[in-house]
């Protein structure tokens, strides 16, 4: 969520405007800094209710009772894409709340879907689904990985039981669902009402459609299991001179001896008995927020282009699987992209230079984990529900040195933080939030006066900015138009961790945004070792950012994303540390007895959301474009199919009538005629080209209809003529200038109809030359620019400014009708430099790609 308040500094001073318009004068709602002449006798102080939240018990963990012991392994894998509609929000920013402003949507559309947050408008890459299943000595391991913000104990548990009314079995305790944090991928599923302001309000359909559709791609891996072999490797020094990832918490340097972030890179590797691959998990941290808030179509960010780095090194379909790290204070790097001088910024090109800067040091570590392939292992895998807030007493830590002062509401604390030798100060008076507190980090007074903590307002420190959520909740209500409902919020009481241990490694779950020196200290802590400890963050369930005491006083953005203050994240870390026992012991035990029951979610309101539309027109190509059909560059289509040419670089677009979203996305393919037949264009992998390479819109007709208003729906597709990635023999970014010509098509199929647009014809490219002649030196510079470019053709320079030609090319060079050709070779600015006669009329350069140009001297 590196953006989920802090999304923008128009998010924060609309906001703050808001809350001067209509929360008062602070003076009036303030609790007084004194105590007053007499003092009130409230009578003991006891925790907040929760009599307005349902729990149920977990049942027993499955297989409990045995003895862990080494089996033949078993694996299988398998991926589907997530079967979200469009119109639904993305997350994770809250500036994508429509009335902030930020992520508006470039047409001015309404969709009641997304409530109060903008809607999504289309997709880059698809949010998928992923599975990994082992099993080995009577233990069955259910990896899952969602293109999503952040995990949801709610959805964890339920796949549990799902896959128990589907295959026959308990799956209790043994379900690891982990998500890619993406900032552009779907959301409305949470159950914990504080991330509403996040993720947007819960869509009971979509959190339907989340859960089947893991299970599904479960189902399929428990179908594909086979005899397998398992390695894990590690590289404890990845990503050294940050073109992946860099540090953003500089206020934690001091803690961290200097600036540190998340560089431990661990990949498992599956392969069949006969040495096939069958999945590649990877872990380290990484946020997905190269894309801002005003992107509103749909993308797996910096984690999916990962995974697409490492799938296209293998000449069949291969289940990638990046798995977060510590990410909480992880930002994506990458080069170049593209210039964005106007919003939206579709900078898609950067994201793919991460995967591209990864893959070689993931690969390197996928090779040693080979030289460790196992073909038996032992495995155990315990999950359990903990008790959060509201009590206080719950968050005692480093054997009772460490505890909270009741939480009542009204005591003035004694602003003491840290000791004379800058030890936290116990019991912690400052933090006095009987519901919780959120936005803590030092930012100035509480947004919402009424919410500020008793005592907090002139102090310095993390304290001063914190809100009160019971106080606060109703006011985001307000002004944000989201359902938050009653305090505390039922999902922050309960949390769920995991602990699994595959062979001498133990994964344990972190169940929010781990910053790196919380992981560190729960790896130095963790049974297993440092070395044999790997942490996996938004995974399970979510609590916002997870930080040592001393590092959420450190300040910065990352404390104002929890509820229970500078204790929470050590607490888990202990809990966490307690499941990691249970896992070394040569006993399955049953994790959950005598631990904490779960929240049972409550359903949520639709009812105001319209009936899905009948599209009796799905499948219709208009003849001239209905007007405002989104496209990528805002600007107007003039046919419903692409041109009949269309060189190298420049987009083609397609456009028809469709289904409602809700009813189906339709599946575009990129097609190309080889020989007499159409046949899909394949990456390496033999995936074919179904996104990444193609955007997706969607429009609806009308764009703000009123209450039961039934809309026309419009699809469209755009792709740049450039090789797409993974391309066979064609994968490299110099590359991208030679995808093969020849004749295409765009293939679309949906539930109630197929269509193939107009065939076009894809030429050369033109190479901008510029030449001289002197001293008998033709020298010159060759170029491409594909000005309304979006794909990256350069891993340095902006991908839609001019950037050089490449490799070898022919010099024709005229002389009044006489041509003499010259090989040379071009630098790293597209330049030559060839000695030959004067004379020279004109000289025209060709790549060996065919592409080419030409200019007159």
């Amino acid at each position: 969520m590196a953006a989920f308040l802090r999304s923008s500094s128009l998010a924060l001073t609309l906001v703050a405007s808001l809350l001067a318009l209509g929360c008062g004068d602070d003076d009036t709602m303030m609790v007084p800094e004194d105590a007053g002449p007499e003092p009130i006798d409230y009578g003991p102080t006891v925790p907040a209710s929760t009599d307005h939240c349902s729990y149920v018990d977990l049942p027993p963990t499955a297989g409990s009772g045995g003895t862990v012991e080494a089996g033949a392994i078993e694996a299988g894998a398998a991926e589907l894409v997530h079967d979200f509609p469009i119109g639904a929000t993305l997350g994770a920013y809250t500036s994508r709340v429509t009335a902030l402003g930020e992520g508006r949507t470039p047409d001015g559309r309404t969709e009641r879907t997304s409530g109060s947050f903008t809607p999504s408008i289309g997709i880059e890459t698809r949010n998928k689904a992923k599975a990994i299943v082992l099993r080995a000595g009577g233990e069955t391991i259910v990896i899952l990985k969602s293109d999503v913000g952040l995990a949801d104990a709610a959805i964890t548990h339920a796949i549990e039981e799902r896959l128990e009314e589907v295959h026959g079995e308990s799956f209790a305790g043994k379900v690891l669902w982990a998500t890619s944090h993406t900032h552009s991928g779907f959301a409305q599923y949470t159950s914990n009402t504080i991330l509403y302001l996040g993720l947007g309000q819960k869509r009971d359909e979509i959190v339907t459609r989340v859960i089947e559709d893991l299970v599904t791609v479960a189902g399929q891996a428990i179908e594909n299991l086979e005899p397998a072999r398992v390695g894990i490797a590690s590289n404890d020094m990845f990503d050294q001179d940050d073109q992946v990832t860099r540090d953003r918490r500089g206020e934690n340097d001091e803690l961290m001896g200097g600036p540190k972030k998340d560089d431990f890179l661990v990949v498992m590797r599956v392969d069949a008995m006969d040495g096939s691959p069958i999945a590649i998990a990877t872990v380290f941290g990484i946020h997905g927020t190269v894309l801002g808030a005003d992107n509103l179509i749909i993308s797996t960010e910096g984690p999916g282009a990962i995974e697409r780095a490492v799938e296209e090194n293998f000449e069949e379909p291969v289940v990638v699987m990046h798995l977060q790290g510590a990410a909480g204070d992880v930002s994506p790097a990458g080069s170049g992209g593209i210039d964005c001088p106007e919003r939206p910024c579709y900078n898609f090109a950067r994201i793919e230079t991460l995967g591209r800067y990864a893959r070689d040091a993931i690969l390197t570590t996928w090779m040693t984990a080979g030289e460790s392939l196992q073909d038996e292992l032992a495995m155990e895998m315990v999950t359990r529900s903990v008790d959060l807030g509201p009590d206080w007493e719950t968050f005692t830590i480093r054997d009772g040195e460490l505890e909270y002062s009741e939480w009542d509401g009204r005591r003035i604390p004694d602003l003491e933080i840290f000791d004379g030798a800058g030890n936290v100060l116990s019991p912690v008076d400052e933090f006095n939030a009987p519901h919780g507190a959120g936005l803590c980090g030092g930012f100035g007074g509480a947004l919402f006066p009424a919410s500020q903590m008793p005592g907090t307002r002139n102090m310095e420190g993390p304290y001063r900015s914190c809100m009160s959520i019971d106080e606060a909740a109703p006011q985001f209500e307000t002004l944000l138009d989201l359902p938050i409902g009653t305090t505390p919020a039922c999902a922050t009481t309960r949390l769920t961790l995991s602990a699994l241990k595959i062979g001498d490694w133990s994964f344990l779950t972190a169940p929010g945004e781990p910053v790196t020196l919380w992981a560190q200290t729960l790896r130095e802590r963790a049974p297993a070792g440092i070395d044999r400890t790997v942490v996996i963050g938004y995974s399970q369930d979510h609590m916002g950012y997870l930080l040592t005491p001393e590092d959420w006083l450190a300040q910065g953005y990352e404390p104002s994303i929890n509820i229970w203050g500078p204790l929470e994240g050590e607490y888990i870390i202990e809990q966490s540390l307690a499941l990691a026992e249970l896992v070394e012991t040569p006993e399955r035990e049953d994790a959950v007895a005598g631990f904490a029951d779960r929240v049972l979610p409550g359903p949520s309101d639709d009812s105001d959301l319209d009936p899905v539309d009948e599209s009796p027109m799905a499948g219709t190509v208009e003849a001239t474009p209905w007007e405002s059909v989104y496209i990528r560059t805002g600007e107007m289509l003039t046919s419903s199919q692409p041109p009949a040419t269309l060189q190298r670089l420049d987009s083609a677009y397609f456009t028809w009538i469709g289904e409602d979203p809700w009813v189906e996305t339709p599946e575009v393919t990129l097609q190309r005629m080889d020989g007499d037949e159409w046949v899909a264009v394949e990456r390496r992998s033999g995936r074919p080209v179904q996104d990444l390479d193609v955007i997706l819109t969607y429009t609806p007709e009308p764009l703000q209809p009123a209450i039961g208003e039934s809309q026309t729906h419009r699809w469209a597709v755009e792709w740049q003529a450039v090789t797409p990635w993974g391309t066979p023999d064609l994968d490299r970014v110099e590359d991208r200038f030679g995808v093969p010509m020849g004749m295409y098509r765009f293939h679309v199929e949906a539930g109630g109809y197929t269509l193939d647009s107009d065939p076009f014809e894809v030429t050369p490219a033109t190479i901008l030359v510029e030449a001289s002649y002197a001293g008998g030196t033709l020298t010159g510079t060759a170029t491409f620019h594909a000005e309304k470019g979006w794909r990256l053709i350069h891993s340095q320079m902006r991908s839609n400014q001019p950037v050089p030609a490449n490799g070898t090319v022919t010099l024709n060079v005229d002389r009044d009708g006489t041509v003499e050709t010259i090989e040379a070779t071009l630098d790293g600015s597209g330049g030559f430099s060839v000695a030959t006669g004067g004379g020279i009329t004109s000289v025209e350069v060709v790549d060996r790609f065919m592409n080419v140009g030409s200019a007159t001297l």
